[in-house]
């Protein structure tokens, strides 16, 4: 039973872990562009972002 929990665990992780790296990546894609002062795309990153998490 521990062993299925710490694998649920680690799994779970692994998934924040990604998904935060996509958003970090996703916003140095957007300062690159130089479009990142505009809300829309701005909110959209970081709404997408924290819907992941849950």
């Amino acid at each position: 039973m521990k062993v299925i929990c710490l694998i649920e665990i680690s799994s779970c992780l692994v998934k924040h872990t990604e998904v935060t790296q996509k958003y970090i990546s996703e916003l140095t894609e957007l300062k690159k562009s130089k479009d990142y002062m505009q809300p829309d795309k701005t909110y959209f990153c970081i709404s997408y972002f924290l819907l992941r998490l849950l």
